[in-house]
């Protein structure tokens, strides 16, 4: 077992967000050692500006991209669009650029862009842009989405059509386990009838498999129920992973035989202290020795489970997928999910810290937060036909999870075209794929929905 002082795991934490945060934001090697920059020879009429303004970037020739990469010193700009040479109509706009920001699009045939700024903080200047056509990146990209095991079971054929574009489901809400190692499951509601829960997930993997023949299915297990043992959640988890984790292996194996199975997954929010880490390591090692061969083993998890002295990267060589959790991770100006701060830099820690980057799945919230941080999580779906795809701000009432009311506030989604672009950089820079979560709260009008942007997306790059 690690042991460490206090004041060594200061140091250390303290040594990686210092080198972290002096590193450069810039275009991943991925991208600028394997496309030519098109813009290289390119300039501006002028770098900056305030709200209203519009800067031109001349390419010096025609050229044919479908991405941009823009910087901006500082973090000002709040909304945008690019027009192609004198085009009335923009063929891309979002919210901010901040310190870099990848914009990917349809193909475009330019000379030179303008870049508008509709709204903005304060005076804003712009770095000389980066402009790539990509293609012919990850073939084996993932979308792996989580689906609520009574939603899978009850698939409508609208949402059938929409879950055509998934790779692998990932079932939640279904089963958990105790102190002692025993699997629990939820009993469902399915079509008017009450269904025991290993019933609710047999007939949850039929119906994908009508639907999505190919697809992988696996399972997220959760300890975060009390089930009459009055404790907390890192507390049971470390029961049942330490002393009583052979009966829960055991467990877990013959589910995965009974219900076929693609594999296991596990969303432990949070380990408390490095002796709870320890458990969860050597758990994971022992039942991704103990999974049949082809069976996955997979987590989700935050930058920060990720490091020397919690799970290491020797630790998590057993996790065949890597989910991470790249929202409610609120900027200075509340908003949860940024490009910069949600796709960018969470990218780019991941493997600062030796994380395979073909392993991993990025995060994209198929929901809400209020700026505030309230415990609201609002649907895409309620809102897809209001929200403008170049925006990801939506202004709205809502009721917390304590049912207190609240008057209409900013509550920032990820609209199509953010999805659209982390997607694509994704793809570009070689993560693995994409976790949604979660796909019940999606549209299911497929000119709205965001798993059909991810599709696009995934489609534009092969």
């Amino acid at each position: 077992m690690r042991k460490i002082t206090a004041f060594i795991i200061v140091l250390i934490i303290f040594a990686s967000v210092f080198v972290f945060a002096g590193c450069e934001d810039k275009t991943p090697d991925a991208i600028a050692d394997n496309f030519e920059n098109l813009a290289e020879k390119g300039s501006f009429d002028i770098k900056s500006g305030g709200k209203g303004d519009s800067v031109v970037f001349d390419f010096g020739k025609e050229i044919t991209f479908n991405a941009l990469a823009l910087k901006e010193k500082g973090s000002e700009i709040t909304s945008f669009r690019i027009y192609a040479d004198n085009e009335s109509e923009p063929f891309y706009g979002n919210d901010f650029i901040d310190k870099y920001r990848y914009c990917s699009f349809a193909t475009v045939t330019a000379s030179k862009v303008r870049i508008e700024v509709l709204d903005c903080r304060e005076e804003w200047s712009l770095s000389s842009p980066e402009a790539y056509y990509v293609q012919d990146t990850n073939s084996d990209f993932e979308v792996m989405s989580y689906i609520m095991t009574d939603t899978a079971a009850m698939l409508t054929e609208e949402q059938a059509d929409i879950a055509k574009y998934v790779t692998d489901f990932n079932l939640f809400s279904a089963i958990y386990f105790d102190k002692d190692g025993n699997l629990r499951f939820t009993d469902f509601t399915i079509n008017g009838q009450t269904v025991e829960g290993k019933e609710a997930i047999k007939l949850a993997i039929k119906r994908l498999r009508e639907v999505n023949p190919s697809a992988k299915i696996t399972a997220t297990i959760l300890g975060n129920k009390d089930f009459d043992d009055g404790l907390a959640v890192e507390e049971r988890c470390s029961s049942a992973m330490g002393d009583n984790a052979e009966k829960l292996i055991n467990n877990i194996v013959a589910l995965v035989d009974e219900c076929g199975l693609d594999g296991i997954a596990f969303d432990y929010e949070y380990p408390r202290s490095m002796k709870d880490f320890d458990i969860y390591a050597d758990f994971l090692k022992e039942l991704k020795n103990r999974l049949p061969e082809g069976k996955q083993l997979n987590a989700a998890l935050s930058s920060w489970n990720i490091s020397p002295v919690f799970l290491s990267k020797k630790d998590i060589q057993c996790i065949d997928r890597i989910e991470i959790m790249a929202y409610d991770m609120f900027d200075d100006y509340g908003n949860h999910s940024t490009f910069y701060s949600s796709c960018y830099s969470i990218l780019k820690e991941f493997e600062s810290k030796g994380v395979p980057l073909e392993k991993v799945r990025l995060g994209i919230p198929y929901y809400s937060r209020p700026i505030n941080g309230d415990s609201y999580w609002g649907n895409y779906g309620d809102v897809a036909d209001k929200l403008s795809p170049f925006e990801n701000t939506f202004v709205e009432e809502y009721t917390d999870l304590d049912g207190v009311k609240h008057p209409a506030l900013s509550n920032y989604y990820n609209g199509r075209q953010i999805v659209y672009d982390k997607t694509c950089y994704a793809i570009d820079i070689g993560v693995g794929g994409v976790m949604l979560w979660h796909f019940g709260t999606d549209s299911f009008d497929p000119d709205l929905s965001l798993t059909v942007q991810i599709a696009k997306a995934i489609e534009s790059r092969s």
